[in-house]
């Protein structure tokens, strides 16, 4: 099974929840936590992490929030994924583990399902990795 980590899993949540309100309005951080049940104090990293890379702006104030830097169509999911995957290997064990050095499986050549989840894990990478972000979001 292809796992996201907390960090990527929550930061899709933050770009999806400003997708969704894309040249409507602002969205305080303090919004999503509440409606996702996510820590304030996670999201402002996460959010820090996203700003700094450019994905995300933040307004101050009252009135404040963040939003998109750019259009849904045009932020790929590699762009975000990116900021928080150290390679773009996701967790694919089919015992769920992953060992401290590596996040392939931990019996690596000798486990028999091992290369064909690697191979499985590369093209849906390079799949998600293409896809907009308004692609990735939309329910088909």
């Amino acid at each position: 099974m292809i796992r996201f980590l907390r960090r990527e899993d929550y930061a899709i949540v933050i770009v999806g929840v400003l997708a969704r309100e894309y040249k409507k309005r602002l969205v305080p951080l303090s919004l999503i936590a509440k409606e996702y049940d996510i820590s304030l104090l996670f999201l402002r990293n996460l959010a820090h992490d996203l700003r700094d890379a450019g994905v995300i702006k933040a307004v101050e104030g009252k009135n404040g929030g963040y939003y998109l830097t750019k259009d849904p169509k045009s932020v790929k999911m590699g762009e975000v994924l990116g900021i928080f995957s150290k390679g773009q290997d996701f967790i694919c064990c089919p015992a769920g583990k992953k060992s401290e050095h590596s996040r392939l499986c931990p019996k690596g050549k000798s486990c028999f399902a091992g290369n064909k989840w690697r191979q499985l894990n590369k093209e849906f990478v390079q799949k998600v990795y293409k896809l907009s972000l308004k692609e990735f979001l939309a329910h088909k």
